[in-house]
């Protein structure tokens, strides 16, 4: 999970990089490789996001993340809920879905606002690797403990509800979603498509 963190922060840096390079120059190509590291942060990201889940699943308490927030007595429900109950966990949730709606935005308007993408792109790679480099530097959820724990803390019986499923992945969804118009409005903004 840590490796493709390292490597989703590694894919944003370049891809901001060649979309920057093939707006300012022209290169369809640079542009293209850019937009292919969003679909490369999804993939990198949601392997991440797996390896988070199934240790949550199989209450594997070396994971620091997991001996906090789940226990072998939460229920499987609530245990699949738990990924995001932590900040490390919400923070990684956030970061995944933004890729994925990123992803999917940037693939429906890959022939149209040729202009104006390549800079979407790079701001909403900067989103990614600003929520990634948390994840990096600063509360990691991979972090592990030299003795696992033969039990774990429990999840915070607040959280004990089952809209805990669907409420953090609808909120999330819609803050990310809002970056997509954010990154659009600025790529407009930088080639004064202000139509």
């Amino acid at each position: 999970g840590q490796a493709c963190l390292f490597l989703a922060l590694a894919t944003c840096a370049y891809g901001i990089g060649a979309s920057l390079y093939g707006a300012s120059t022209g290169r369809r190509d640079w542009v293209d490789s850019g937009r292919r590291s969003v679909y490369g942060l999804a993939v990198l990201t949601s392997a991440a996001f797996a390896v988070l889940e199934i240790a949550f699943l199989r209450s594997d308490f070396h994971f620091d993340v997991v001996a906090t927030h789940s226990s072998t007595t939460t229920p499987t429900f609530y245990r699949a809920a738990a990924a995001w109950s932590s900040q490390e966990g919400s923070l990684l949730l956030w970061v995944w879905l933004l890729s994925l709606w990123s992803s999917l935005v940037l693939f429906l308007v890959r022939r149209r606002l040729r202009d104006v993408a390549p800079y979407a792109t790079a701001v909403l790679l900067g989103f990614g690797a600003f929520f990634t480099a948390l994840l990096v530097f600063a509360v990691s959820p991979f972090g592990t403990v030299a003795q696992a724990p033969a039990e774990g803390t429990g999840l915070n019986p607040l959280l004990r509800h089952p809209s805990m499923m669907i409420h953090p992945p609808m909120l999330y969804s819609g803050y990310t979603l809002f970056a997509v118009p954010f990154a659009f409005a600025v790529g407009a903004l930088i080639t004064r498509r202000l139509n």
